[in-house]
């Protein structure tokens, strides 16, 4: 199951080097790549093996999920028993040796039974430990042995045009005898704010920071990791962009950086997660509305269009509509997505200084950071 909007192990150290090798040239004291006139058929082979040994190190970590929907009759005293009808499918990938498998929420909301397909064929019933809507992200666990857990990369050190590898279960090719499907392709681009565009409601679901890759994606990919070159996972697979239904060249992952990586760590211990909140709505900055930003040619900072509750973090700060936030905890702002990662990972609590312009003039604010469930809670009354 892929969300769509209408309009995935460590290889060996070999598969780390060069397929190629350019020449550096030094002119006027400055090195440059200098690429091949041409490549050989043994480059391109080698290229070749290097894939397929990704792949086969990777698959094993991968799962298919099925889940499933009661329709009519209960397994009670009177004997009648329930029947299940398949509701949809996804994919999910192998987080720990003790049967902990990560997944998109998405993926498994409103089922009520859920089975997952090792590589192997191998099937279990599942049970959720935990959910996060906010972040799209869920926790299941197997009953199963010699399990081989995925290794995790860096998806903030990713760049344009490097190459990624998506893994999981399209359209449910995998259901029966769980062997998963792997593309790839380039990261089209990084920190894409999704939010609007895919979240029922923005307020609950966020969707930012998201990379983008031209790795085929299709419905049912959802939950599987995107792979770097050195077999490791640096994104959630979560969404494509499409008018047809199917792939169209847009798909598009969570990163997986430490942030990611503490929230399944906490879904893994049955814990709900919090998320800091500012009491505050953002947009982007006009240049004209910031001297530094017309200075500088670049759009950096985030505006404040409200403050809301009255008696949140930001109210109590001083905090007011119009103000510019360009520091935050001594980080420069790039713009309102940014802002709003910031805050988000921030420990409910914490007091962080916050540089703002208010009419041109630079100030500074200590802002004690709240939670972020029960300061929405405040604002919906």
């Amino acid at each position: 199951m892929t969300k769509e909007v209408n309009t995935s192990r460590r290889a060996s150290p070999g598969f780390v080097k060069m397929i190629t090798v350019v020449c550096l040239l030094t002119m006027s004291g400055v090195a440059t790549a200098q690429l091949p006139e041409r490549y050989h058929l043994a480059d391109l082979k080698a290229l070749q093996e290097a894939f397929v040994e990704l792949a086969e190190n990777v698959r094993p970590s991968v799962v298919a999920i099925r889940t499933y929907q009661d329709a009519g009759g209960r397994s009670d005293q009177t004997g009648v028993r329930r029947i299940r009808l398949p509701y949809s499918q996804g994919s999910g990938m192998i987080i720990d040796k003790a049967g902990h498998i990560a997944t998109n929420r998405h993926v498994i909301e409103d089922s009520d039974a859920i089975s997952v397909i090792l590589n192997n064929g191998l099937k279990f019933d599942a049970e959720i430990i935990a959910t996060d809507r906010r972040s799209d992200l869920a926790v299941l666990k197997i009953d199963a042995e010699r399990l081989t857990p995925v290794v995790w990369g860096d998806g903030s050190k990713l760049k344009v045009n490097q190459w990624v590898f998506a893994c999981g279960n399209p359209f449910g090719l995998a259901n029966s005898d769980g062997r998963t499907s792997l593309t790839y392709g380039a990261v089209s681009s990084l920190h894409r704010q999704m939010t609007e565009r895919l979240g029922k409601n923005s307020d609950v679901q966020y969707y930012g920071n998201m990379i983008e890759t031209s790795a085929t994606i299709n419905p049912g990919n959802s939950g599987g990791p995107l792979f770097d070159v050195d077999g490791k996972v640096v994104g959630v697979v979560t969404a494509i962009e499409t008018s047809s239904g199917v792939s169209e060249g847009h798909g598009f992952a969570i990163t997986v950086g430490r942030n990611t990586r503490r929230i399944l760590k906490l879904l893994v211990r049955g814990e709900e997660v919090h998320y800091g909140f500012l009491g505050v709505q953002v947009t982007e900055v006009d240049a004209s509305r910031s001297p530094i930003v017309v200075r500088s040619r670049a759009y950096r900072g985030a505006e404040l269009t409200e403050i809301t509750p009255s008696e949140g973090p930001a109210a109590r700060a001083g905090l007011k509509p119009r103000d510019i936030v360009i520091e935050y905890d001594g980080t420069a702002v790039e713009n309102s997505d940014h802002l709003i990662r910031l805050v988000g990972y921030t420990p409910v609590g914490t007091k962080i200084p916050v540089t703002y312009l208010r009419r041109g003039v630079k100030r500074t604010a200590m802002v004690t950071i709240g939670d972020r469930a029960t300061l929405m809670k405040q604002t919906r009354r």
